[in-house]
């Protein structure tokens, strides 16, 4: 084999060594449910500098849906500590980040995310 076809190789090797094993990490916001809408649900996150931002959740899983029904709206308004993972999904030469929802613990009054 020549040097650029074992350069190549290693190059391959290495690149899907590190994608297949990318771990997902479990991330934690506090945010306040506004709704469902196309796509996912919108909620209002406060960001670890303290500003505000929207975010979309693609998913939430089953059981929390169970638990909080969303889709209702019967929560909008609420606070929640959100825990949730994101998925880089790769179809036809696209890729789309996609983020589900794996924990929601309600907030009480004066009660904050621990950093």
């Amino acid at each position: 084999m020549t040097i650029r076809i074992k350069l190549f190789l290693i190059t391959l090797i290495s690149f899907s060594i590190s994608h297949s094993q990318e771990i997902n990490q479990i991330e934690h916001l506090e945010g306040v449910y506004q709704g469902q809408v196309e796509g996912g649900y919108l909620f209002c996150c406060k960001t670890a500098s303290g500003f505000e931002r929207i975010l979309v959740f693609n998913e939430i899983l089953s059981v929390i849906l169970e638990k909080y029904p969303l889709h209702i709206d019967k929560h909008v308004g609420e606070s929640f500590i959100i825990s949730f993972i994101k998925d880089i999904i790769i179809e036809k030469k696209e890729s789309r980040e996609l983020s589900t929802v794996i924990r929601l613990q309600k907030l009480v009054p004066g009660q904050h995310l621990q950093k």
